[in-house]
């Protein structure tokens, strides 16, 4: 009876604590709890980003991080004969990451901890002939700078057009017409911005499009448009208070009068 008494385990209901065990068989169940927990949800503190370029071979591309303050090399890589190449930054909260191809061109990358970034395309004309395929907020960034960089060809198209006519009896008229057409590329890469700033205010890819410089400055100014400044500071450092971007931005934020 009595080794019968003792070989009972009293459980308490509701919980699953069992009574009567000693310190190695409860530790030793503790880490097995753990062990299958992290196998049935695994943790990457890595994103990826891989893609196949048609005439990539012997062209290198470089993969950097936006800090606040710097921009950082992480790895670089010169795709083989297929084209296929293969980056597996460490990512543990959203970010700005660019690639940059051999002829100093960028593609801006938002990166958050698992995400798969896929690269389609060719290398000819880098980045507008790249087609991208990745999570909402990635593809929602890439798809503003696909406009932003239409109207930036625009403007050098124009730019090329004074250049070629400055010695020319019509420079000054031709300077006078363009001034329009340079507002009205200037007026709808503002509403594009905006658009964007109210579509995604709880989006950390709302941040880079709020402080884009198109041209010298950036369109959307400190003062004068400081409402869509308070709007992400807002929403933003409520639900990422700890990201090193939005905590860059909730202090421009508070020194803003």
């Amino acid at each position: 009876m009595d080794r019968e008494r003792n070989s009972k385990i009293t459980v308490i209901k509701g919980c699953g604590i069992i009574k009567n065990m000693t310190t190695k068989h409860i530790f030793f169940t503790v880490a097995i709890g753990f062990f299958i927990a992290s196998c049935q949800n695994p943790v990457s503190h890595f994103a990826t980003v891989n893609g196949s370029f048609t005439d990539a071979k012997g062209f290198k591309l470089t993969l950097q991080e936006m800090d606040t303050h710097a921009i950082r090399s992480v790895d670089s890589i010169v795709p083989g004969a297929d084209g296929t190449f293969k980056f597996l930054p460490a990512v543990r909260e959203p970010g700005f990451w660019l690639l940059k191809a051999a002829t100093g061109k960028i593609m801006v990358l938002l990166l958050n901890e698992g995400d798969l970034v896929e690269l389609s395309g060719s290398v000819s004309n880098f980045p507008d002939n790249v087609v991208m395929n990745g999570p909402k907020e990635a593809m929602l960034l890439n798809d503003f700078f696909r406009q932003t960089r239409r109207n930036e060809h625009q403007v050098d198209s124009l730019e090329m057009i004074l250049a070629e006519h400055q010695d020319s009896a019509d420079y000054y008229r031709l300077t006078q017409k363009f001034d329009t057409v340079f507002r009205h590329i200037w007026e709808n890469q503002r509403k594009v911005e905006i658009a964007f700033i109210d579509n995604n205010p709880g989006s950390i890819a709302s941040l880079i499009v709020l402080n884009y410089a198109f041209g010298t400055s950036s369109v959307l100014d400190p003062q004068e448009d400081s409402v869509y400044y308070r709007k992400l500071d807002l929403t933003l450092f409520r639900k990422f208070p700890e990201n090193k971007h939005v905590k860059y931005h909730h202090q421009r934020v508070l020194q803003m009068h």
